[in-house]
C-alpha cells in the first residue's frame, strides 16, 4: 500500500458506521443510502478497513466494492492485540476505528478482491444451511434430557422441519451453482478429492473465494487450521489452531472425518498419528489443512493432478 494512500477505519455495529477520517471521527448510519452518499465524498486515494462484525458489515463491503474503493476485513482478534501492544486497554467504537486506520497504516494489508455478485448469494444460502444443521444439532442434543412424549413429539416435528428447509436450501445452492461456470467449475474442481462431496466443494468456493490466489500458509490461516507456536525460551509448548473463518473450519472438519475413512492417502497418515499416540482431533486438524493447502492447489493450478 502506498504512502500517499489515506487508510480510514471503520467501526461496525447493526446500526451504524462509526469513521476516522482525516483525523477525525463521525457516524453515519448504517443503510445502503448513508453508505453510499459518505462514498461518493471521498476523495481518490483512500484505503478502507473494517473488522468482521458478524455479517453487519456486508452491507459496506458490497457498496465499497460497487464504488471500486478498495476495502478489507480484518480479523478482530488481531486489531485486539494490536491494541493490547500498544497499551490500549479502553474499547469504543470511536477508539476502535481509529485503532482500525493505524492497523491499516502499519500492516498495509491487501485489499478484499471484488467478489462475484453469484459467489456472495451462495455464500448467503451455505451460512445459513450450516447455522440449520447446528441448530438440529443442538436440538436432537437437547430432546436427549427430555422424557415426556408430547414435548419429544414436537421436537421431532422441530427437526423434521428444519432438515426440510436444508434441503429446500440445498436445492438453492445447486440452481445458484448452475447459474456460474466459473463456480460450478471450481465446485468440480474440488470434488476430485476424495472427503469433498458436491456440498463441501461448494461450501468452500462460496465460504473461501480466495482459494486459488493464496499460499499453503494463507489458505491454513484463513481457514483457521494454521498451527501457531506456544514456545518460550527453553519451553516448547504445545501448537494451537485460533482465528479464521469457523464456517470454513467446520466444513474441512467434516471432511476430514469422510477421508480419514475413505481417502487413501489421508487415511494412512490418519492412522499414522494415532499409531504415534496423537488425539483423534489433532490428527484431524492434521487433515483439515491438508485438505484446504490441496484444494487451494488444485484451483491454483490447473495442471496439478492428484496423488493416487
Amino acid at each position: 500500500m502506498s504512502s500517499q494512500i489515506v487508510t480510514i477505519g471503520i467501526d461496525v455495529s447493526k446500526l451504524n458506521l462509526d469513521i476516522y477520517q482525516a483525523l477525525k471521527h463521525h457516524q453515519i448510519p448504517n443503510t445502503s443510502k448513508a453508505i453510499r452518499h459518505w462514498l461518493k465524498k471521498l476523495p481518490p486515494g483512500v484505503f478502507l478497513i473494517c473488522e468482521a462484525s458478524g455479517g453487519y458489515e456486508s452491507l459496506l463491503l458490497t457498496l465499497a466494492h460497487q464504488a471500486g474503493i478498495p476495502i478489507v476485513r480484518v480479523n478482530a482478534r488481531q486489531v485486539r492485540d494490536f491494541a493490547k501492544a500498544q497499551g490500549l486497554l479502553a474499547k469504543t467504537d470511536q477508539i476502535d476505528a481509529k485503532l482500525l486506520a493505524d492497523f491499516g497504516r502499519v500492516f498495509q494489508p491487501a485489499a478484499l478482491p471484488t467478489p462475484e455478485p453469484l459467489q456472495q448469494e451462495l455464500a448467503a444460502l451455505v451460512k445459513h444451511r450450516l447455522q440449520l444443521l447446528k441448530q438440529i444439532t443442538q436440538t436432537n442434543n437437547q430432546a436427549e434430557t427430555l422424557t415426556d412424549k408430547k414435548l419429544l413429539a414436537l421436537v421431532a416435528k422441530t427437526v423434521q422441519f428444519l432438515k426440510k428447509q436444508v434441503k429446500q436450501l440445498e436445492g438453492l445452492m445447486a440452481a445458484k451453482l448452475k447459474q456460474s461456470q466459473n463456480l460450478a467449475n471450481k465446485s468440480k474442481r474440488l470434488q476430485q478429492v476424495q472427503g469433498f462431496g458436491l456440498l463441501t466443494a461448494t461450501s468452500l468456493v462460496a465460504l473461501m473465494p480466495e482459494l486459488g490466489t493464496l499460499s499453503d500458509t494463507q489458505a491454513a490461516a484463513l481457514a483457521g487450521v494454521a498451527p501457531f507456536n506456544q514456545d518460550s525460551g527453553q519451553h516448547r509448548g504445545q501448537r494451537h489452531i485460533h482465528g479464521g473463518r469457523h464456517q470454513v473450519r467446520s466444513t474441512l472438519y467434516m471432511a476430514a472425518l469422510v477421508a480419514s475413512r475413505f481417502n487413501p492417502i489421508l487415511k494412512a497418515l490418519y492412522l499414522r498419528l494415532i499409531a504415534r499416540g496423537k488425539a483423534k482431533k489433532l490428527a484431524l486438524t492434521v487433515l483439515m489443512r491438508k485438505l484446504i493447502v490441496l484444494a487451494n492447489k488444485l484451483l491454483k493450478n490447473p495442471d496439478f493432478s492428484l496423488a493416487t
